[in-house]
């Protein structure tokens, strides 16, 4: 069998490329690309169809797939000219085949269903025609997923009923349930569908820095990890089919259940989706449901009354669910009150009186939907401290607000907070969605955005965005100074930690795992933050979120959340702003796109950036730019263009005067270049000089007034696998195994599993297969402490393929 297919290199390259691209592939992926770009570069010095007239030119990495294909069938006719060029063809696919997602039989079996109500009502219909369609036979043969859209207007129950049939349905869907809420009753709060995918992927067990960083592959793994397998997966609150595409499995064993309050005729048309339009209760149902709520109330000698209340609530569960949580938290109200509050309210909107008529727009009729009428009859009951939280907490649509935020919201203790919290969510005006974090439902907030619009004014409002918003960037700043101890970083908030009020985390992991639960918070904060134009903490929200980004990706969110830091910080520079955050911004939004594969995108940020720090007269800055543009030309294997901005980079460097920024981390700014500069020179094929290359960076680092012991291993790593592709993989040892004695005291796991990977292929190219069985041994156990199940699997490929 011909090794040599079209197919088979193609997809060699693809996989290379987007992993290597984007990073998500880790040094496996990189060292797996510039083993491609060393067979390019024999092509181009050997000449043939398809090689530069000028074997010197500089190689560039294929950027789009016919480039990719062309150099798939340069490759192909080479290895079949020359048999020495087809072995290392042949063990270069075998590496990249490495690169592969595992197989989806190892995923998580995920249970992501939040809790469902007690007090669910009816809807036994719409089980019953769900249960139906999974029994008949299936129109398409059975190769698609039966897809199933509640749709109907918001407060109807459309969450609810979705959760309440994915549960009775579990035992039929043995290998999980998935659940996102897609925020869709807007596009301005519609959540990307790359968002949910990552989430999604997590569940699954695919590891952060395994999940590819555009949203066309997560896609393909989200559908490669669910093949086969039974499912079922809930799609709440969508706002468009385009939205909801990339999130459709495509095991024909599994089940997904679409909410939205759009029609979404594009999922009948392309997936042959079965709408079920979810109506307001019968009149009995919404007395049950009324009933069911406002538990201890009897019924029976009020039962005119409670029948005329749910009237007035229209048959739209929230309204009843709001309503009769007023009885239940209210002693002394009962259904008749109740029916003249209703009735008064109405004759109020009817003649213009109130402090209703004075928020009434004519062209507005929010406030003739049952459901607004019962919040705002909900709201005019509460005390004047619970109110205003709930005002002003709905200025933003906050995924998940922590009771640390409401507290700023409104200048309260955390434990006022947490009292007027559960106040609210006491009469349905929130709802409790973990351990002390609320959330609206989108009508309820809606209401009382309208409300504190109205009530607190311009300043009023401005204020409460702003007290979120810097307890989120306190928040942050903490997390990410944990995560990252330091690093080098803008902004007045990382001068105050330590201060009273400021938060504390055990571990780098836990500020981590902090920082993912509040990543969808912090988004928001940046977006109101620039709403109500407070330039000055947008781009320091953007700062302090640095170590959330790198480490989890989160690429979508990254991108959008920097476009608005970079137009802040070049707002407030003009006001006398920091002038270095504009270059800081572009530099770390430049890493956004590197993580998503856009390289160009990237460079053209890295040279604005360096741009703006030169105006800015902040060499420091320049400096991250020009070093960073340097690395996305080695991705692009412009080795020498690379070489070029490190050495540039360090001209910069070599600028900064006593006292200027910078100055203190200065040597081991340049001890790093000279790293940089001899992975360049290794790419340029230059093993000789990089060699010598990097042992000078090892003396600079040794020089160091305080040691960096782990980029000391980190050269010695690049020496090593540098020597190995020389082709001197005993002398190659030396320097993997001081590595590995390093990064063991420094407790980088992924670090030392893969210098026990690299001292493996020196085993292998000594022929001493004990020594790489060892050393494959060593590098299994440490993936699999750090949960690389994907590393695991490629390393068990490798010991059987030693076997």
């Amino acid at each position: 069998m011909d090794p040599f297919t079209m197919t088979a290199v193609l997809s060699a390259l693809n996989t290379v490329g987007q992993g290597a691209m984007s990073g998500a592939a880790g040094e496996l992926g990189r060292r797996t690309s510039e083993g491609l770009a060393g067979l390019v570069r024999r092509l181009w010095h050997r000449g043939g169809s398809g090689a530069p007239d000028d074997p010197t030119a500089p190689l560039a990495a294929p950027a789009d797939d016919d480039e990719r294909r062309r150099l798939a069938a340069l490759l192909i006719a080479e290895a079949r000219r020359e048999p020495e060029f087809a072995d290392d063809l042949a063990a270069w696919l075998r590496a990249a085949r490495r690169l592969e997602p595992s197989p989806s039989s190892a995923v998580a079996r995920p249970r992501l269903l939040p809790p469902g109500t007690a007090v669910f009502t009816n809807r036994d219909h719409v089980l019953a025609d769900i249960t139906a369609l999974l029994d008949s036979p299936a129109d398409s043969g059975g190769t698609s997923p039966r897809i199933v859209a509640l749709v109907g207007p918001g407060g109807i129950g459309k969450t609810a009923t979705a959760i309440h049939c994915a549960r009775a349905l579990e035992e039929r869907f043995p290998d999980g349930q998935l659940h996102t809420d897609l925020k869709g009753d807007s596009a301005r709060t519609a959540v990307a569908a790359s968002t949910a995918l990552v989430r999604f992927l997590g569940a699954l067990g695919v590891p952060p820095d395994r999940i590819p960083a555009d949203e066309q592959g997560q896609a393909d793994l989200y559908r490669d990890r669910t093949a086969g397998r039974r499912m079922a997966v809930v799609l709440d609150n969508a706002h468009s089919a385009a939205q909801l595409t990339p999130l459709l499995t495509a095991a024909p064993g599994s089940l997904v259940l679409v909410t939205s309050r759009h029609r979404l005729p594009e999922l009948v048309r392309d997936y042959g989706a079965r709408v079920i339009r979810l109506d307001p209760l019968t009149a009995a149902d919404s007395v049950l449901l009324l009933s069911r709520v406002a538990g201890a109330e009897p019924l029976a000698p009020h039962r005119p009354h409670a029948e005329a209340v749910a009237a007035r609530c229209g048959g739209l569960p929230l309204a009843l669910c709001e309503t009769g949580a007023r009885v239940a938290v209210r002693e002394h109200l009962n259904w008749q009150v109740l029916e003249r509050e209703f009735a008064r309210r109405d004759e109020e909107r009817r003649s213009g009186s109130g402090d209703l008529a004075d928020m009434t727009d004519p062209a507005d009729r929010s406030d003739d939907d049952p459901a607004y009428r019962a919040t705002d009859l909900s709201y005019r009951d509460l005390a004047a401290p619970a109110a205003r939280l709930y005002r002003l907490l709905g200025l933003c649509p906050w995924p998940g607000i922590p009771v640390g935020a409401a507290a700023a919201a409104v200048g309260v203790s955390e434990d006022e907070a947490r009292r007027l919290l559960e106040d609210l969510a006491a009469v349905h005006l929130l709802e409790e969605v973990g351990a002390e974090r609320y959330r609206f439902h989108d009508v309820v907030r809606q209401h009382a955005e309208r409300r504190a619009h109205e009530e607190d004014g311009r300043r009023g409002t401005a204020d409460a965005v702003r007290r979120m918003a810097l307890w989120y960037l306190r928040f942050a700043v903490a997390a990410d100074a944990r995560v990252i101890p330091g690093r080098w970083h803008l902004g007045p908030a990382y001068g105050q930690l330590g201060a009273g009020g400021s938060p504390e985390f055990a571990s780098a992991r836990t500020a981590l795992a902090a920082l993912r639960r509040e990543h969808e918070n912090l988004a928001e904060a940046v977006r109101a933050a620039e709403e109500y134009g407070f330039d000055e903490l947008v781009w320091q929200l953007c700062e302090a979120t640095w170590s959330l980004h790198l480490r989890l990706g989160l690429h979508e969110q990254w991108v959008a959340t920097h476009l608005r830091g970079v137009r802040a910080a070049a707002r407030s520079a003009e006001e006398f702003g920091d002038r270095r955050a504009e270059g800081r911004m572009r530099a770390q939004l430049s890493f956004a796109y590197m993580g998503r594969g856009q390289l160009a995108d990237a460079a053209r940020e890295l040279t604005e950036a360096a741009a703006a720090d030169e105006r800015a007269g902040h060499r420091r800055g320049q400096a991250t730019a020009v070093e960073s543009l340097g690395l996305v030309r080695l991705r692009q294997w412009r080795y020498e263009a690379a070489e070029q901005c490190f050495r540039r980079a360090q001209d910069i460097l070599r600028g900064i005067t006593p006292g200027e920024d910078g100055e203190a981390d200065a040597p081991r700014a340049l001890a790093l270049l000279e790293h940089h500069i001899g992975r360049a020179l290794r790419g340029q094929g230059r093993h000789s000089d990089s060699v010598l290359q990097l042992r000078y960076a090892l003396t600079q680092f040794h020089d160091l007034r305080e040691r960096d012991r782990y980029n000391e291993a980190r050269v010695r790593m690049s020496l090593g696998e540098t020597l190995l592709a020389a082709g001197e993989a005993d002398a190659a040892r030396t320097p993997l195994d001081e590595a590995l004695t390093v990064l063991e005291s420094e407790g980088a796991v992924l670090q030392q599993a893969d210098a026990a990977e690299l001292r493996a292929s020196c085993a292998k190219a000594l022929t001493d297969s004990e020594d790489e069985a060892r050393q494959l041994r060593l590098a299994r156990g440490l993936y699999e402490t750090a949960g690389d199940d994907a590393a695991v699997a490629r390393v068990d490929a490798r010991m059987a393929e030693l076997a």
